[in-house]
């Protein structure tokens, strides 16, 4: 489905966006990043706990082919600092995978039961972490739309700018 380049480009392009991301928001103040805006997850601090909080649960995923209990709403990093070291970590231990991943990893089939679907799902590896970096996608478009709203020009998010991928 994936190669382990395409992993490592946007495992780079994640690093890259999360970075710009957390920089603005450093900037906020916990009021400002706390404030419930009418999000989804209510406030940019919330969104940026479920999407942590995705990521780790796909990752676990990737890694021991089983699906933990999942609560889309739970805070694991009650404080700002604790979040941001958090993905920082974590942005790195992907990027360090995708270096060091093979295809036939990639490629290989998961098994696991969807509660949801209600049904066993086989599904490739690769698969998961193209859900992961679209779901980080998503959310960080609806941040991104908040600062705005505020003032706050993100900037580009086009994958020819990443400063950290080598053409």
């Amino acid at each position: 489905m994936i190669t382990p380049n395409y992993l490592e480009t946007m495992a780079l392009y994640n690093k890259w966006q999360n970075e710009n991301l957390f920089k603005m928001c450093d900037e906020l103040g916990d009021e400002q990043l706390h404030l419930n805006r009418k999000m989804f997850f209510d406030s940019i601090f919330k969104t940026l706990n479920h999407i942590i909080n995705v990521d780790e649960t796909i990752h676990f995923l990737i890694h021991h082919s089983t699906l933990p209990k999942f609560e889309p709403n739970l805070i694991l990093y009650s404080r700002y600092s604790e979040l941001t070291s958090a993905r920082f970590n974590f942005d790195q231990k992907l990027v360090k995978e995708a270096q060091e991943c093979s295809q036939v990893w990639l490629d290989e089939n998961l098994q696991f039961w969807s509660e949801r679907l209600n049904r066993n799902r086989k599904v490739a590896r690769g698969f998961f972490y193209v859900q992961m970096f679209n779901h980080q996608t998503h959310h960080r478009s609806q941040i991104t739309s908040e600062l705005y709203k505020i003032g706050i020009d993100y900037g580009s998010t086009d994958l020819p700018y990443n400063p950290y991928y080598e053409f």
